[in-house]
């Protein structure tokens, strides 16, 4: 393990991009330290970049999407979270996120989100003006300071295992949308978590699932991922025609889940108009503020007596979502291996966030999942 660190981290809003030096310190009790093979960059990371999310405070050190191998293990660190004995070198990924599991929020609520005692999440700490400052994955090594840190061992590729922080969030979308065998899905957005929505409607029975997005590249990996159908939104620019067009995939006026992973408010709207009477539309696109539209309480809910939840990160059922999203993504069958398209320096992580953020291409080539690759 060496004594020091590169970390990328993020000055400002929309800021210069620096790639500071830490110490790399000796876990304590319950702590571990982890080598960083791949970090992926969410879509978060790109509105948090652009300055959408209130709470964190620059400079700021990203990247919650961690895999990596472990460097070192603090005093009683002998077992991943499902009792996995682990040792030094094996490849490990680490859930963000983690609250104290006794309080009323909780054990009652079942709000580990609102916990009085939640630890700082891994990529969303801020400032890194003081210790412990290797908080983020867009670094050489992560310092796991949070003692209880979920993390499992697994033998999957570096690049499929960073899936399973995504795709715990789609399976918490396919939970509050109410999928199970038989519903029909159709997922706007495919993105790497709209992707990652497809295969968890699938793992949770649907009969048909229709993917709704661009560019093309994301598209087929969508189709190669378990969707049906797909419908293109640059192919087909009214909101009207892709609504038939969806319709006609799924032979029925609508579906019984829509997933909403585009992130666009106009695409929310767009999202209920895709619902069956009766039936939900799970919203976990918007995870920051891109704004408000106008929206008919009657015609646009009650009327048709639909639902509409939100969807807000792996949600309350966080740390079973994050093992059930490894047990899909270990028992293989789909091409998980094609969803990371780029692998970016340490040094281009600004370049990156601002290309995910535009939408735009990078390297020549459409981004269907960035990945933070410290070894380049």
């Amino acid at each position: 393990m060496r004594a020091a660190a590169r970390a990328a981290v993020v000055m400002d809003a929309a800021g210069p991009v620096e790639v500071r030096s830490y110490p790399v310190p000796a876990p304590g009790p319950g702590e571990f330290v982890v080598k960083l093979e791949l970090c992926g960059v969410c879509g978060t990371d790109a509105h948090i970049y652009q300055g959408r999310l209130d709470r964190i405070t620059f400079p700021a050190l990203l990247g919650h999407e961690i895999v990596g191998t472990l460097a070192a293990l603090g005093e009683g660190v002998s077992t991943d979270h499902s009792g996995q004995p682990v040792a030094v070198g094996d490849r490990v990924g680490v859930f963000p996120a983690l609250s104290c599991g006794r309080c009323y929020q909780c054990q009652v609520r079942h709000r580990p989100a609102n916990c009085p005692d939640r630890r700082p999440s891994y990529g969303f700490t801020s400032p890194v003006t003081a210790p412990p400052h290797l908080t983020g994955g867009f670094a050489d090594y992560l310092h796991a300071a949070n003692a209880g840190t979920v993390f499992y061992r697994t033998a999957l590729p570096a690049e499929v295992a960073v899936l399973q922080e995504p795709m715990s969030v789609a399976l918490h979308g396919v939970t509050r949308g109410s999928v199970g065998v038989g519903s029909t899905v159709v997922v706007q957005g495919v993105g790497a978590i709209g992707l990652m929505a497809v295969v968890a409607a699938r793992a949770a029975g649907a009969h048909r699932v229709v993917a709704v997005g661009a560019p093309d590249a994301r598209l087929e990996l969508a189709a190669a991922l378990g969707a049906d159908a797909t419908v293109s939104i640059q192919e087909l620019t009214g909101v009207a025609e892709r609504r038939s067009a969806v319709f006609d995939a799924l032979g029925a006026p609508g579906a019984d889940c829509v997933v909403g992973a585009s992130g666009s408010p106009a695409a929310f709207m767009e999202a209920i108009g895709l619902v069956a009477d009766g039936g939900v539309l799970a919203e976990l696109g918007n995870f920051t503020d891109r704004g408000t539209v106008p929206f008919n309480p009657f015609s646009d809910l009650l009327k048709r007596d639909i639902t509409i939840t939100g969807v807000y990160g792996a949600g309350p059922d966080m740390l079973r979502h994050y093992h059930q999203a490894l047990l899909i993504l270990e028992r293989g069958g789909r091409p998980y291996d094609r969803v990371v398209s780029h692998r970016v320096p340490l040094g281009r992580v600004g370049e990156a966030l601002a290309a995910l953020g535009d939408g735009s291409p990078l390297d020549g080539r459409d981004i269907v999942k960035l990945a933070i690759d410290p070894a380049l």
